[in-house]
Order: C-alpha cells, then sequence, then structure tokens
C-alpha cells in the first residue's frame, strides 16, 4: 500500500523541514506525565536532527518512566530541574501536547524560545505554535514523526525502534485509532530489523512486583455501574505509601478496567497531593474526551483524562459520575 499525506499535510512537512534546516539549536518537549507515544516522537525527532549535525536537547517536566527506558538514547532525556536556567535554543519542538500549558515547568524555557513548531495528533490542540501541524486523523504522535524523519533523512533502526514504541503504546497494541496507514507504517519499521515482539514485551509485560502489589489493592476499589457500563478504580495516596510506589506504577491499570466484558468505559482515579488525576478508557460508543475537556482536560474518543486541583479522590469520583450521566451513548 502506497503511504502517502495529503497535500495539505504535506505541506506542514515541508514548512517544518524547512525551519529545522535552517536553525541550529532546539528544544524537544512534550506534556506532563510524559508516556510512550511523546517519549518515542521526541527521541526519534532527536536522532533525526542529531544526523543533521544540530545542537539538541530534550527536556521534560517529568522523569522517563523506567518501561521505556530501553529506547535508543533515552538516557539523553532532561528533566526541567536538571537543566538549569542558562538554556538558549533557536527554536522549540512540542510534541503531542495539547496546549501551551501541559508542558509544565518547560513553559518557563519556552518562553524565551522565538520560534516553536507544534506537533499533535489531538483534536483539541490550541494552535499555540508557529508553526501548528495538527491532524487527529493519525493514530499517534510517533505516525506523524515518522513523516517528518522519512522527509529528513532515512530512518535507521534506531529511529524504527522508537517510533514503533510510539504507536504501539498509543493505539494499546493496536486497538484505537488505528487507521488505514498505521498498520503499513509498522510493517515499514519492523523491516528495518527491529525486533516487535520485544518491544511489546517491554511495554507490556513487565510488571514490577511493587506494581503488582498496588494493583491487589486497588482491585478492591472496583466498582461497577452495570446500567450504564462503567467500571472505576481509585487509589488514594495511602495506597502508594503501603506499597512504596508512586503513579508510574498504575501503568495498564485503566487499559485493565476497559478489557472487562461488558464495561464500555473504564475510569481510574489517582490522588494526588495536589488534586485528583484522571485516566478514563472507552471502547468507541461513549466520547470520553467531551468529559476530559469539561475539566479542562483532553485526548481522544477513546482515551482522555484530567486533572483536578485541590480536590480529593471522592469528590472528583463525583463530578465526573455525574458528569457522564449527561454522555450521550
Amino acid at each position: 500500500m502506497e503511504v502517502k499525506l495529503s497535500q495539505r499535510n504535506e505541506k506542514k512537512v515541508e514548512e517544518i523541514v524547512k525551519i529545522l534546516k535552517s536553525k541550529d539549536t532546539f528544544l524537544i518537549t512534550s506534556h506532563i506525565n510524559i508516556d510512550g507515544d511523546a517519549i518515542g516522537s521526541e527521541l526519534a525527532l532527536y536522532i533525526c536532527l542529531k544526523k543533521l549535525n544540530k545542537k539538541v536537547q530534550i527536556i521534560n517536566n517529568d522523569k522517563i518512566p523506567s518501561i521505556f527506558k530501553f529506547l535508543p538514547f533515552s538516557q539523553k532525556i532532561k528533566t526541567y530541574f536538571m537543566t538549569g536556567k542558562k538554556v538558549n535554543f533557536d527554536a522549540g519542538i512540542i510534541l503531542d501536547s495539547g496546549s501551551l500549558e501541559r508542558v509544565g515547568n518547560v513553559k518557563e524555557i519556552i518562553k524565551k524560545i522565538p520560534f516553536i513548531i507544534n506537533i499533535d495528533h489531538h483534536l483539541t490542540n490550541s494552535n499555540f505554535g508557529n508553526i501548528n501541524w495538527i491532524n487527529p486523523y493519525f493514530s499517534s504522535s510517533g505516525e506523524m514523526m515518522y513523516f517528518l524523519c522519512d522527509k529528513l533523512n532515512k530512518i535507521d533502526r534506531n529511529q524504527a525502534i522508537c517510533l514503533y514504541t510510539s504507536i504501539l503504546y498509543d493505539t494499546c497494541g493496536f486497538v484505537h485509532r488505528v487507521n488505514k496507514y498505521t498498520m503499513e507504517i509498522a510493517k515499514r519499521l519492523i523491516d528495518k530489523k527491529i525486533n516487535p515482539e520485544k518491544i511489546a514485551q517491554k511495554i507490556f509485560y513487565e510488571k514490577s512486583i511493587k506494581s503488582v502489589n498496588l494493583f491487589k489493592l486497588a482491585l478492591n476499589t472496583l466498582k461497577f455501574d452495570r446500567k450504564r457500563k462503567i467500571c472505576i478504580m481509585k487509589i488514594p495516596l495511602e495506597f502508594y505509601k503501603k506499597t512504596k510506589t508512586n503513579e508510574e506504577h498504575t501503568e495498564g491499570f485503566v487499559d485493565f478496567l476497559i478489557s472487562i466484558k461488558g464495561v464500555e468505559v473504564g475510569i481510574l482515579f489517582k490522588e494526588k497531593k495536589n488534586g485528583t488525576k484522571v485516566s478514563m478508557r472507552s471502547k468507541g460508543k461513549i466520547d470520553v474526551e467531551s468529559v476530559a475537556r469539561k475539566f479542562d482536560g483532553g485526548g481522544h474518543r477513546e482515551a482522555a483524562g484530567c486533572f483536578l486541583e485541590n480536590k480529593k479522590i471522592d469528590e472528583v469520583e463525583s463530578l465526573i459520575m455525574e458528569e457522564l450521566k449527561w454522555t450521550e451513548y
């Protein structure tokens, strides 16, 4: 199958390529609570720019989750608090982030950058860049990055590992948002002699004992709304203390909820010191992005989230469930 961008998307890629070739120093960043799609996309682009002999830094708000440390050059990713304030860039490239606020503390660096490139596949993106390539048709930011990297220079094996990870992660193992090109792109990346089985195992099948212990506690909080086909799970702060874990250890919990037969929506509530984070998954009948948007969150129809500042976990549960009452099925 021919994998070709539309004329409008091709024009956007050409605009971005022109900037990437003309400038010398770049910041690459993405959203808070960094995930596999964002990390894989960042690293693939990092490799591209290094091939062009550019000076590049990847700086995120949060540390990279340990399950993604197998990715090539992952040790190059820094956090805002590691960099200090004496950093200057010709251009900033923000990936997979629906708004400038979503990059967290890195926004303080971005304020000083004269040119911003915004690349994202979220429908609710606020178009905050000098160049905005936004298209919700793509399965992931990694899928968009495939076209950009392919335009810049030949995709190598390391980039293929990063891009395949992005796509695999954000489609939940090719379950959500798979378009007519997704599998062909995955095939082309596999043709670069990567090991798709090993990547899948790293992402989905390497739960730590700590994570399992946290999951055991969380299972006791399961609630079902059988009429509306909703399943919820809660992780109060005390659970993290009991199991000596953190939010990173909740990876995959919300996907378990949506795997239950008869459940259309799975919701995971994660309490933090300054509020409660909500992660939602849907099998497609219910648009969870529209619910998240009501609370200044975002995402996709099948996967979305939000953060309610300074609110306890039980209060947030009530607010979300009340909003779902008015959501069309």
